[in-house]
């Protein structure tokens, strides 16, 4: 019977590619190509095989070419840990590989040489219709299966090719997985208090949130969460630049849009007024979209999203700054979301040297009771204190008109 683990795919891998660019034999695209188009380049790979001498069972030749070739189309070395269930990121150093497992980073190995993985990204770039160049030395682009795949090329990296794909689970998680034991976390990420009261916050529709923290620290693990205590009734509108949520209410007006300030501001300023949504969820917001995150505030729609910052309190700063281009007055900016934006849900991503791995928690609850004297006026609901989560108080603070 085959079995894929007979055989060095790792080894096999970049010779077949050095064959295939030497002999200009063109890589399928993995986004619409013809049954004729594979059929003829899986034939190439079985010649491939022959001429380079691979030690392959003749039973086994036809299923390892098309591993191959399912390889090759798609990251090449790097596929197996794409396939791979519980696999957060994989990182790439000239040539060096690592991932990130439930937290913990392992060393992969050097899977290939610094210019292979300087050849499969402009190959991904050229595939998404991108330019990878010393003009344009850097690309962020979508996989198929939802991963975000950046890549960095020299001269702006100093040190060699740089590429790190962020995967998102399959399976969206709850606040019921969130809640379990973790390790360096016995007691898990949240308490069941924290998922009452964002349940109780998000079947009203009347608060809008903001998650916030630094990258990896699962803020859109907690947003995907979060939809699930929507209402059924709920017209809810997402909008992201990649297919990162997995929203949790049954029926969505989802778009995905192009990563460019202007395409994102128009997309979500036409979703605010011909949509006519209940609940306006951002999938991030980095750029020009935090202007009309905060006009969607300012027209009273509730509207939910995740932001990088150090602390709940710099996430307003963020959303600030990230809005700077707008038209409206820096006060009038605050005032806006100090009178509209409810809530920020903090979440911290930290090393745990007793463990080995990162642990990420809820690290603060923050309410925002408006603007005075220039100034946020906030209250913290609910904080971790080292060694658990104090009690939530101060809820009716975010209960407004």
């Amino acid at each position: 019977m085959y079995s894929r683990d007979r055989y060095d795919y790792k080894l096999m891998i970049p010779k077949i590619q050095d064959y295939c660019i030497e002999g200009e034999i063109p890589v399928p695209r993995w986004r619409g190509a013809a049954q004729e188009e594979l059929a003829a380049f899986h034939a190439n790979v079985l010649r491939a095989m022959r001429t380079l001498g691979f030690d392959v069972a003749e039973e086994d030749r036809q299923d390892v070419a098309w591993d191959l070739l399912e390889m090759i189309r798609g990251l090449g070395v790097l596929q197996p840990f794409l396939d791979e269930d519980g696999i957060e990121e994989i990182i790439v150093r000239k040539g060096f590989v690592q991932t990130e497992r439930t937290g913990q980073i392992r060393e992969e190995g050097l899977l290939a040489s610094d210019d292979y993985f300087y050849r499969l990204a402009r190959r991904i770039a050229d595939m998404e219709g991108k330019e990878l160049g010393a003009e344009e030395p850097q690309i962020k682009v979508g996989l198929p299966d939802g991963s975000r795949f950046t890549a960095t090329i020299p001269p702006m990296s100093r040190e060699g090719t740089a590429i790190n794909i962020r995967r998102f689970a399959l399976k969206s998680m709850t606040f019921e997985d969130l809640m379990k034991p973790q390790p360096g976390l016995p007691k898990g990420s949240v308490d069941k208090e924290t998922v009452e009261f964002l349940k109780e916050v998000a079947a009203s529709m009347a608060v809008s949130v903001v998650f916030s923290g630094k990258p990896a620290a699962g803020k859109t693990t907690w947003l995907n969460a979060f939809s699930g205590f929507l209402p059924e009734r709920a017209q809810v509108s997402c909008i992201e630049t990649f297919q990162e949520l997995q929203l949790q209410v049954p029926h969505v007006h989802h778009l995905v849009v192009e990563e460019d300030p202007e395409v994102m501001g128009e997309a979500i300023n036409t979703t605010i007024l011909r949509m006519r949504p209940d609940v306006l969820i951002v999938g991030e917001v980095v750029s020009r979209e935090a202007v009309e995150y905060i006009m969607a505030l300012n027209l009273g729609i509730v509207a939910h999203t995740t932001i990088h910052s150090k602390s709940a309190r710099l996430a307003l700063t963020r959303l600030e700054t990230l809005s700077r281009e707008s038209d409206i007055p820096w006060e009038e900016r605050r005032e806006i979301i100090g009178s509209c934006l409810g809530l920020v849900a903090h979440l911290a991503k930290e090393y745990d040297e007793k463990t080995g791995r990162y642990k990420r928690f809820m690290r603060e609850l923050l309410a925002i009771k408006g603007v005075g004297e220039g100034e946020y006026k906030t209250k913290i609901l609910k904080q971790w204190n080292g060694d658990g989560f104090t009690p939530l108080k101060g809820v009716k603070d975010i209960w407004r008109g």
